[in-house]
């Protein structure tokens, strides 16, 4: 697999797992106090983040980074709960 692919896909895996877990919490398949929603988000915004970094789109990058943050916060906020 060559690279533009493989980073053109890291975004396109990304996007669809944002959008994913935005669907599912809309619809209330689960809540945002889930760890798989939270899991969600935090792989999206990754794989997003790195997609905007090699493509020089560094203001989507830093959403993306504060959205992992926001996402890996919430996460141990809720495993710290259990």
């Amino acid at each position: 697999m060559n690279r533009k692919i493989l980073i053109e896909s890291t975004g396109w895996i990304g996007a669809i797992m944002l959008l994913t877990a935005y669907f599912l919490n809309s619809m209330s398949l689960v809540t945002a106090g889930s760890p798989s929603y939270q899991l969600m988000n935090f792989a999206g915004s990754f794989l997003a983040g790195f997609y905007t970094y090699m493509k020089k789109a560094y203001p989507n990058t830093l959403l993306n980074i504060i959205w992992m943050f926001i996402a890996a916060l919430a996460l141990l906020n809720i495993l710290i709960k259990k």
